[in-house]
């Protein structure tokens, strides 16, 4: 308690320390208590609750250095387990002047010009399942450098490298899985060697005409599945480890932004490509190019966004056994594959493994095509702001609708009311997922 009371004290003598010597010092935050109830058929009816809270701290001369941190600190129940963290989101200095900036620290980089598809974003871990109304929350930020280079107004080179992998949070942590499969995945900073990552970005401003292009070596954020271990001592009730590991990849791609009144639009050009070869590997996916087109329209009080993403995945082969999650085996079937002569049951359900990491980057099918959409309009002078999100993907028929009612009575206060609706084709990822994903919300949000 008294270490607390400390850190608390330090917090409100430093802005009193800085005033003096004539620097800026601007804290900031907000206090936040957030439910979440079930809409889908999962075991508990009150999905999350939670209070949360974050202080904001920025530091600048306004001529040579700037500093940020955002201290995050959550308790309640989320997914049927106890919460109760305290994360340092971000936490990092800059030194800079009129050619280049430095900053050191845990840090959010985004990149990329597209907003609902975002294959350019290569820095920015995800948690995936972490609940708030606001989906910005979901970021969490990596310990990296990033060197930044202007050369005149029209150019800007941005050099960004990352000594650990610090993988994305996916959406497995709350499925049910069979009694005989143990999932274990990764989490926090990795420090193995070689997971490194570095990338190079350079934008161009050219008038109502910007474009950039960048490269990328490093893990994916996404960890791939392998499996660890297969005991078929039982054969028809085996155990089954699995595990969520890191592959490496080499990743490039351009974007562009432009005004063809009235509308603003982007496109993006993505090509991934593991270092392994996938054969034989099947936490390793395959190389692919991705697209995207996107449209942003501002008529009076309303913002409309529209995105259409595309993918060819390369050198692609149907899987040939479903994935070991999301299926219900048929024990007939079963039966007839363990008594072919030379049927290996670890290859198969390695087999299983790599269909079910295919699943989960959108890979069982050679092409995808996906939709986006978003509406918010500014209501009763900011006041009223209501949105609606809206995603599809044409070839595995993901759909996720999410609809949000944001109310702000008194300035700093807002109350937040909304929806996130997952469905999907039976056995596809939203299907695995709509159970615990489905839920109403509601929040109320305090700035200071």
């Amino acid at each position: 308690m008294v270490r607390r009371f400390s850190i608390v004290f330090l917090f409100l003598l430093v802005p009193l320390v800085m005033t003096a010597q004539e620097k800026t010092f601007t804290p900031g935050g907000f206090i936040r208590g957030g439910l979440y109830l079930s809409t889908g058929d999962y075991e508990h009816d009150i999905n999350a609750a939670f209070a949360d809270a974050a202080l904001t701290l920025t530091a600048t001369d306004n001529l040579s250095y700037k500093s940020f941190a955002d201290l995050r600190v959550r308790l309640g129940r989320q997914f049927g387990d106890n919460v109760s963290d305290i994360t340092v989101r971000e936490a990092w200095g800059m030194y800079y002047n009129g050619f280049m900036s430095l900053s050191l620290g845990k840090k959010i980089v985004k990149w990329g010009r597209t907003d609902l598809f975002t294959p350019l974003s290569r820095f920015n871990p995800t948690d995936y399942i972490y609940r708030s109304p606001d989906f910005e929350d979901r970021d969490m930020g990596n310990l990296l450098g990033e060197l930044t280079l202007n050369a005149g107004s029209r150019f800007r080179l941005s050099i960004v490298a990352t000594p650990f992998w610090n993988p994305s949070l996916l959406m497995t942590a709350p499925l049910e899985l069979p009694q005989n499969i143990t999932l274990e995945m990764p989490g926090g900073l990795d420090p193995a060697d070689g997971l490194h990552s570095y990338g190079f970005r350079g934008d161009f401003m050219l008038g109502c005409f910007d474009a950039g292009i960048q490269f990328f070596h490093g893990p994916d954020l996404t960890p791939g599945l392998t499996l660890t271990g297969a005991d078929y001592s039982d054969p028809m009730n085996p155990t089954i480890s699995i595990t969520g590991v890191p592959y490496v990849i080499n990743h490039a791609g351009l974007d562009f932004e432009t005004v063809l009144s009235p509308f603003v639009v982007r496109g993006t050009l993505a090509w991934s490509n593991p270092i392994e070869d996938k054969e034989g590997n099947e936490e390793v996916p395959f190389s692919q190019v991705e697209w995207v087109a996107a449209l942003d329209w501002t008529p009076g009080a309303v913002w409309i966004t529209a995105e259409y993403s595309g993918k060819k995945v390369l050198d692609f082969y149907p899987s040939p056994y479903d994935p070991i999650i999301g299926t219900e085996p048929d024990m007939a079937d079963l039966a007839e594959l363990f008594n072919t002569p030379g049927f290996d049951p670890v290859e198969f359900t390695r087999m299983q493994t790599e269909a079910f990491g295919r699943l989960y980057n959108n890979q069982m099918h050679q092409y995808y095509h996906s939709a986006g959409l978003r509406f918010e309009a500014d209501l009763l002078y900011g006041r009223l702001i209501p949105s609606m999100t809206a995603l599809y993907n044409f070839t595995s028929r993901d759909l996720l609708l999410m609809p949000v009612v944001e109310f702000k009575p008194a300035d700093g206060l807002t109350l937040s009311a909304g929806l996130e609706h997952y469905s999907g084709a039976k056995g596809g990822l939203y299907d695995i997922i709509d159970d615990f994903m489905k839920a109403a919300f509601f929040s109320l949000k305090i700035e200071f």
